[in-house]
């Protein structure tokens, strides 16, 4: 893993150059943000800023990153093993639930699909760095369970994305925008249940 992936938690300068990032990426797009703009919002030098981030790929990528682990998507199956399927999955569908009706995550999604036929690689870094890290975590708690014997699922891959595009589903048809915390909470619940029903090991 390069520098440039986990810098930024313990590093103010690197905080410093996301926070800068990210605000240029979301005004500008991908394609009109350059290096040099974000050295000069995030007052640093280019040798400060490529110590850290050597391209504005591995830029954008640790700025997607650093959204996900803002939001509570970067969480550890691991910690969720001793709770109770309904209620680790009700913890996991609230994360990515919060994580995709972000604003800045919304927008940083329109840009890559506006921007994708001329920047391919952008489209792959946005997923490997947003769905595809929370779909891989996800299934790693699928696998889990499974052994645990709490679930019987045939495959733990196709699982986890079942499970991630029953509540991006939401968003695409505008549930989600203006409801309460309450209701938020209880379509996860109810998501959640509707999975559990031909998730759980049949008797």
């Amino acid at each position: 893993m390069s520098e440039g992936q986990t810098a930024g938690r313990d590093d103010p300068k690197a905080e410093r150059i996301l926070t800068a990032a990210k605000s240029a990426f979301l005004e500008f797009g991908y394609a009109e943000t350059s290096m040099d703009l974000v050295a000069q919002r995030a007052h640093a030098s280019k040798t400060t800023l490529y110590k850290r981030f050597p391209s504005k790929e591995a830029l954008f990528s640790a700025c997607m990153k650093a959204e996900c682990e803002s939001r509570g998507a970067h969480f550890s199956a691991a910690a969720l093993a001793d709770q109770p399927v309904d209620v680790a999955l009700r913890d996991i569908g609230m994360r990515l639930l919060d994580l995709l009706w972000s604003p800045e995550v919304f927008r940083l999604e329109q840009i890559v699909t506006g921007e994708a036929a001329r920047f391919p690689e952008v489209a792959s870094l946005f997923y490997q760095a947003g769905p595809e890290h929370v779909s891989a975590e996800i299934e790693r708690y699928f696998e889990a369970a499974l052994q645990a014997g709490k679930l019987a699922i045939a495959n733990p891959r196709f699982a986890a994305e079942h499970f991630v595009a029953s509540l991006r589903g939401a968003r695409y048809c505008g549930l989600m925008s203006d409801q309460t915390q309450e209701e938020r909470e209880a379509f996860v619940a109810q998501t959640v249940a509707m999975f559990l029903d031909g998730a759980r090991p049949r008797a």
